[in-house]
């Protein structure tokens, strides 16, 4: 049951334990993190909010088969993302400039790899970037577990040398 997450959470929040404990916690009760039917679109993801305080921030996303998310960080927060149903392609990406210029950002793949039902990814700070897709045969659940809450965040375009900020935004709540 997601309560238990949110309530071991809510006794020592995520940034007070070790990347181990979070994987070990997160990986532990995987099988009854989706609470109920999650809301759907075809050709993208829906966010679900679950939890939310000033030391962490739970999101269920629902992706449709082959949905991606735009080049992005996750702005000064640490997001560990776990993989309930489905599977995920994770391109991975490095910035090259030091950010300095608003609007402009200078990016380079640096990877991929294939994150299958229990596998983990954690992101550390603003310039940890990566691009996430459900893969194109399957729909995909993921639980993301923020450090605080996640209002902002800047996406990329590689080709542009372009980043943007970008806000938040929900489509339910549990």
């Amino acid at each position: 049951m997601l309560q238990r997450l949110i309530d071991d959470l809510r006794r020592q929040p995520p940034l007070a334990r070790t990347t181990a404990d979070m994987a070990t916690l997160l990986t532990t009760g995987a099988s009854q993190w989706i609470p109920r039917p999650l809301i759907a679109r075809d050709g993208t993801y829906t966010r679900t909010f679950a939890y939310g305080d000033d030391n962490f921030e739970i999101l269920l996303l629902n992706w449709s088969p082959g949905a991606p998310t735009p080049i992005h960080d996750h702005g000064d927060q640490h997001c560990w993302m776990l993989v309930l149903a489905g599977r995920l392609q994770i391109d991975d990406y490095v910035r090259l400039d030091a950010g300095e210029t608003p609007g402009h950002a200078r990016v380079r793949a640096q990877g991929s790899s294939l994150l299958e039902t229990g596998g983990l990814d954690l992101r550390s700070g603003r310039f940890s970037l990566h691009r996430v897709a459900a893969t194109p045969d399957a729909r995909a659940v993921t639980l993301h577990v923020y450090s605080g809450r996640l209002d902002q965040y800047l996406v990329y375009d590689e080709a542009a040398g372009r980043c943007a900020p970008a806000f938040s935004s929900l489509d339910d709540k549990i």
